[in-house]
């Protein structure tokens, strides 16, 4: 007898203990060839009710890890700004710690850097989403102000390292600070061209999330939305397993569990078409987007079409309603006896042709 796929209908809100308990089970009674896999489908959304946001600008020529729309878990690289070099032999002749503040104009049309020297004393309370006005002081001596209204969205602590050139003048660098070579360079050191200023520094996610990238004449900014788990199906429990009398008492006797989902007291078995959409719609099984060469427009409400792609590729269903301005449809389909509402994009359906 092979693994077939079948689903628990249980308590809202109780589909992980229903799943702990179940694996407890197995393990103790040694039911492992009788049950395989056991899933409650969800998926990542974003999570707006929660406002933590990483927000990161770096240099064009920065390399970015990570694509828009995907997901990055914490610590993962997110990007890589580069090494840099001394472009012409010299001495330096100053450094000093400053710290540079990036403010982005309302309306997002452009930003303005402000060097800031440490020696100022920067005022409490500058870091990134306070919101300034042009005269809002930066410094305790109100020497250094903003000159344009906007939001702080970067606040970095930097190495400004002078060099005076061969040609007696003066090369400025505005270096990471704890990237900077240290240890090697102080005022007064002879630099020749070509040698490394700092090493590379890197950017990392400080908690998991989804990426937006948005690109300006001037610099790349990379955001990291918070995301939260969605149940695809709340109150199921997917179970692969030999369907016997054993079985079927260990699922049905389980704590939280309604039932066996079932269509005239027949236990409903998941056919491959349905079992494939759940994983599909989970990222358990990579699948193929194919290339629609003309997306048709000349849909109606209600009529019957097939899906020709996605995660419910051979699925038909009944269009409920479309968006032409955002090119999706939604359509209802029937999984595992009941009906489901998916929104899909209209290059992933056809029309049937009788």
């Amino acid at each position: 007898m092979r693994k077939e796929w079948y689903v628990l209908q249980v308590y809202s809100g109780m589909e992980n203990k229903v799943k702990e308990t179940l694996e407890e089970r197995i393990k103790n009674l040694g039911y492992e060839k009788y049950i395989g896999k056991i899933i409650i489908p969800e998926v990542d959304e974003l999570n707006y009710s929660n406002k933590r946001v990483q927000r990161i600008y770096i240099e064009k020529e920065a390399q970015i890890f990570v694509k828009k729309g995907k997901d990055v878990k914490k610590g993962d690289i997110l990007a890589r700004e580069p090494e840099i070099f001394a472009k012409t032999s010299g001495k330096i002749v100053d450094i000093k710690n400053f710290r540079k503040i990036l403010v982005e104009t309302e309306g997002k049309k452009y930003s303005k850097t402000f060097l800031i020297p440490e020696s100022a004393g920067l005022l409490a309370g500058l870091k990134a989403g306070k919101k300034v006005r042009a005269e809002t002081p930066f410094s305790k001596n109100l020497e250094y102000k903003s000159d344009v209204d906007g939001e702080i969205v970067s606040v970095e602590k930097i190495k400004r390292v002078v060099i005076e050139n061969e040609s007696k003048e003066d090369d400025t660098y505005l270096l990471p600070r704890e990237t900077f070579i240290h240890e090697k360079f102080k005022v007064g050191s002879n630099v020749r061209i070509g040698d490394k200023l700092c090493e590379s520094k890197e950017y990392k996610a400080k908690f998991s999330g989804r990426i937006d990238i948005r690109e300006t004449p001037f610099h790349k900014e990379i955001k990291i939305i918070k995301t939260k788990k969605k149940n695809l199906f709340p109150g199921y429990v997917f179970v692969e397993m030999m369907y016997t009398k054993e079985t079927e008492e260990l699922v049905s006797n389980l704590p939280y569990v309604s039932t066996i989902l079932n269509i005239g007291g027949k236990p409903v078995k998941l056919n491959k078409n349905e079992i494939r959409a759940v994983l599909r719609l989970m990222g358990e099984e990579a699948y193929q987007k194919r290339q629609v060469k003309e997306v048709r427009t000349d849909f109606e409400v209600g009529e019957h079409v097939k899906i020709i792609n996605g995660p419910f590729e051979y699925f038909t269903g009944k269009i409920k309603d479309y968006d032409l301005e955002k090119q999706e449809v939604q359509v209802v389909v029937t999984m595992f006896g009941r009906e489901t509402t998916v929104t899909l994009s209209l290059g992933e359906i056809e029309k049937i042709i009788e």
